[in-house]
This record gives C-alpha cells, sequence and structure tokens, in this order.
C-alpha cells in the first residue's frame, strides 16, 4: 500500500493556480436541504454585546410566562441557498482560479440538492453525495459519503437513515464495506476531532480511536475543515499520519462565504479525483484567503447570512420560512407560521445589531479585535 500524502498550500487573493494542476474540487458543502440544529445557538449569542442581553430579558420573559426557558432544542434552521445557487458559488471560486470546476455539495443525511443537479447544465452531473450522521459510542460522526451511484442513491440514503435512528455496528460495518467496494465512492470523516455530542474530548477520542479500528480497512481520507481552527485541523493531519490516511479538504460552507479550503488536482472527473485519493493516497489542499480571516468573525457572517435580506441571491426564502419549531402538539412549524399574529419584539433590534457588526466597514476593526484576543485561526 502506498504511503498517504497531504500537501497544503496557501492561496493568496490574486492568486491563481499554479500551471501543474487543472481542477479544483469543492468538498462539503450546504444548502437549504440541511437541517442544523439550533441547541447551540445560545452560546454563540451570549458571546454578542446588548444581544445577549436581550437574549436574557426574553428567557425571563419566556420562563415567568411558561415556567420554562427558552428551548433551543426544539428548533432548527434551514441553509439559505438552494442546490443551483450553491453549486454556482463554489463552482464560480474555483474558475477564478483558472481552474474547472467539481462540486460535491453535501447535506446532512439529505441527497435531495445532488438528485436536483442532475437536470442542471450540460456535461458531467454533479455527485450525489451526503453528510450522514453516524452515532457511535456515547457521540456521533458526520461522515461525508460522495458519488453515490444515481440508480441507488436513494436507496442507500434509506439504509443510512435507517441505521442512524437505530444504529448497530454490524450494519455500520456492513454498509460502509459497500461504498468501499464501488471504487467510485470516496469515504471521508468529516471534522473527526470536533466535539459534535455533548461527549468530553476524552470519550470522544475512544470513540474515534473505537471507530478507527472497527472502519479503517474503508475509510478513505479525513477531513482538514474550513470552518474549525487551525490547531484542531492540525490535529487532524497527525490523525491522518497515525492512520495512514490522507486529509482531503471540505470548506462546511453555510452561508454565502465559498469553501475556505478545496482540493487541487489533475484530475478530469470526480472518479478520477477519488481514485488519485484511494488509489495513489495523495492529497493537494489549497487554504484560500478567507481561511485566514478569525473565525469567529466568519462564523458571525455565516450567522448573518442566514437572516439576512439578499436580492443577489435567487430563490431565497425569508428566514422566518427557514426557522422551524417542533410545538408542543408535536407538528413542526415555520416561525413565520407561529409569529403570524406576533413577532417578540426583541428580535429586530437583535437582527439591526448583528448587521451592523458584520458590516464591512467594521471589518478591518473586528479583525483587529478578535486578533488580539487570540481568536484567529
Amino acid at each position: 500500500m502506498k504511503r498517504a500524502q497531504s500537501r497544503l498550500q496557501f492561496v493568496s487573493s490574486s492568486q491563481r493556480s499554479r500551471p501543474t494542476f487543472q481542477t479544483g474540487v469543492s468538498l462539503h458543502s450546504h444548502t437549504i436541504h440541511s437541517k442544523e440544529d439550533l441547541s447551540c445557538l445560545p452560546q454563540y449569542l451570549e458571546k454578542l454585546p446588548i444581544v445577549s442581553q436581550f437574549l436574557q430579558w426574553e428567557n425571563q420573559r419566556h420562563l415567568a410566562i411558561t415556567g420554562r426557558r427558552l428551548d433551543f432544542s426544539q428548533a432548527y434552521w434551514r441553509g439559505p441557498l438552494t442546490a443551483r445557487t450553491a453549486y454556482d458559488l463554489e463552482k464560480r471560486q474555483i474558475e477564478a482560479l483558472g481552474l474547472c470546476a467539481i462540486v460535491s455539495l453535501t447535506d446532512h443525511d439529505n441527497i435531495e440538492a445532488g438528485l436536483q443537479l442532475q437536470t442542471y447544465g450540460t456535461g458531467e452531473k454533479p455527485p450525489i453525495s451526503v453528510e450522514w450522521t453516524v452515532p457511535f459510542g456515547d457521540t456521533c460522526f458526520h461522515f461525508g459519503i460522495h458519488n453515490l451511484p444515481i440508480d441507488v442513491a436513494q436507496s442507500l440514503m434509506a439504509e443510512m437513515a435507517d441505521f442512524s435512528r437505530d444504529p448497530t455496528p454490524e450494519v455500520l460495518t456492513e454498509l460502509i464495506e459497500r461504498f468501499d467496494s464501488d471504487p467510485a465512492i470516496l469515504t471521508v470523516i468529516n471534522h473527526p476531532l470536533w466535539l459534535i455530542s455533548s461527549a468530553g474530548l476524552e470519550s470522544h477520542l475512544g470513540s474515534l480511536r473505537g471507530l478507527m479500528r472497527q472502519l479503517r480497512p474503508h475509510i478513505h481520507a479525513l477531513e482538514f475543515n474550513g470552518l474549525r481552527p487551525w490547531k484542531e485541523n492540525m490535529g487532524t493531519v497527525a490523525l491522518g499520519e497515525e492512520f495512514g490516511l490522507p486529509v482531503v479538504s471540505g470548506g462546511d460552507r453555510h452561508g454565502f462565504e465559498p469553501n475556505a479550503v478545496i482540493n487541487l488536482t489533475n484530475a478530469g472527473s470526480f472518479a478520477e479525483f477519488i481514485s488519485e485519493v484511494r488509489v495513489d493516497r495523495t492529497s493537494n489542499i489549497a487554504v484560500m484567503p478567507q481561511y485566514r480571516e478569525p473565525l469567529p468573525l466568519r462564523q458571525l457572517g455565516c450567522a448573518w447570512d442566514a437572516v439576512r435580506e439578499a436580492p443577489h441571491v435567487p430563490d431565497l426564502q425569508p428566514w422566518p420560512e427557514r426557522v422551524i419549531v417542533r410545538c408542543v402538539d408535536g407538528i413542526e412549524r415555520p416561525l413565520s407560521e407561529i409569529w403570524a399574529k406576533k413577532a417578540h419584539g426583541w428580535i429586530d433590534p437583535c437582527l439591526r445589531l448583528m448587521g451592523l457588526i458584520a458590516h464591512p466597514n467594521l471589518r478591518g476593526a473586528l479583525r483587529w479585535a478578535f486578533t488580539a484576543n487570540g481568536s484567529a485561526v
């Protein structure tokens, strides 16, 4: 077996690709078809000045009326971009580097974006891919499963969903072995060191090593994630060296900022790129300029993208239609329906403040503040 080789290069804002590469590959980004859990939202809102005070007041008001605090775990949101808009966003960034573009969209446990894009444009069809939630031990992991065969993609997705609801080690091994048996499928563990669940770091690492003991021969790569800190990504690189796996890019884009990391290759198709990773065991990652921005600033920008108006974005649904709440009667309803009679008065001031903080004119000052506080990448 060939030794895995992963290389990183930084791309400047004015740089086009080196002539040794002809194709850029965007892996791991999301569309309106992803359900994004909101249970962690308070920990981000509490870091924003004034917004945190509004949140505290609303919690007190809600507690006085209902006897309980706001429960964000009963809500989720969907990203702002349709499949076509997300695909075009990633494609434009790659083509601006003078490269041919391959884009693999990976919504959470949903392949609708890839299926829709089968009728889009000409030439090679975009891959059908997914970010699959895999419970394991007392935590869970996200697997990037790229390039599912179109004729069995929906049946495979149904099997993956069944496993996620009722996980067993035997079914997980059987599914991963089936993916591995198809040379055109790429299986990646996304952001492997990110604590997605409430499990502590030691428990998470123990589960990760148990996962690798069970599945290592059938895993093709680990992910260098464009929305995770540099230190964590370097830990993933070290993990790849330990297990003999290449590390590929995964931008994890949710808003209007294109993926902050992409792969560079001379492959002329996605299947050829997958062979490069699986057989040649090589990966060339380009770190885009936006990755150098302080991560909290980029996360704020993503949050603002989720709620702001954007006339330049086609088919953009207003954010109250994309935030879904599981009501006490068990029915899921969009905020636009729940707020049909009365919206909370604190929402608009919070949104105006968020827009002010995210404004480009303040970006330089915020960049300096975050950097001074050690909150860069």
